[in-house]
């Protein structure tokens, strides 16, 4: 019996919600972003550098929520810990 493959690195998960969260900000390759990787596992955030951007909180299932430059990370990160979502466009 074969056993299973080794499941993906955590850094090409960041790497793929990371990139979930730059298209959700419809943002080009290679545009100005930060990304933090949340605590326990919760996904990561994507900050929008620049005047006008925003914060996109990302899930590991792929559901994310989308707060302006003018709510703070924790603000932000505090609502999608406790379920708040941007519904899918």
């Amino acid at each position: 019996m074969t056993p299973p493959p080794p499941p993906p690195s955590h850094r090409a998960g960041t790497e793929q919600l990371a990139g979930a969260g730059k298209a959700f900000l419809g943002l080009a390759p290679g545009a100005g972003v930060n990304v933090v990787e949340l605590v326990d596992g919760a996904g990561v955030c994507v900050i929008q550098a620049g005047r006008g951007g925003g914060k996109v909180y990302v899930a590991p299932d792929r559901s994310l929520l989308f707060v302006p430059s003018a709510v703070d990370f924790d603000t932000g990160l505090a609502a999608f810990l406790g379920g708040a979502r941007t519904p899918a466009r």
